[in-house]
């Protein structure tokens, strides 16, 4: 009997805790979720003009990215959209802020470039070497995995 017992305490928990997962999943399966939600981000961000040109419709800003998380764990706000890879270091770098975690969303992903005169023909060539160069490197896993990236 008291196997019995432990076996259906097990199944029942193993059940509702699945349950309690999928359902926190679920809540926040995608950014437009957060619309109508209280939101955060820096002030004359691209988060801030995106936030902004998407509806979302209640838009708190900050002068910095640590205001935000702080009025966060405050639940002040229900989330703070900004570049994931500095809310991961601030949230890394302070300790006050470690109960804070980072969705795995994505939204307005962006890339980045340089931009040279089309007669600099040996400067383009020299960059592009050197980015190869870096991308094969064993240290440049090290850096995405610093800041919990991966390669696209």
């Amino acid at each position: 009997m008291f196997a019995g017992l432990l076996f259906i305490s097990g199944l029942t928990a193993s059940i509702a805790s699945s349950l309690t997962v999928n359902q926190l999943a679920n809540e926040t399966a995608d950014f437009s979720d957060f619309k109508d939600r209280r939101v955060g981000t820096v002030k004359s961000s691209e988060a801030d003009e995106f936030l902004r040109t998407h509806f979302f419709k209640n838009v708190q800003t900050y002068d910095g990215v640590v205001p935000g998380l702080v009025d966060l764990k405050k639940r002040k706000i229900e989330a703070f959209i900004y570049d994931a890879p500095i809310v991961r270091h601030r949230i890394k770098k302070d300790s006050s802020l470690q109960q804070l975690e980072v969705l795995p969303l994505k939204f307005d992903v962006q890339f980045y470039a340089f931009g040279v005169n089309k007669d600099s023909i040996e400067l383009e060539q020299a960059i592009s070497l050197r980015i190869l160069e870096i991308i094969e490197s064993p240290q440049w896993q090290v850096v995405l995995s610093e800041y919990g990236l991966s390669e696209l």
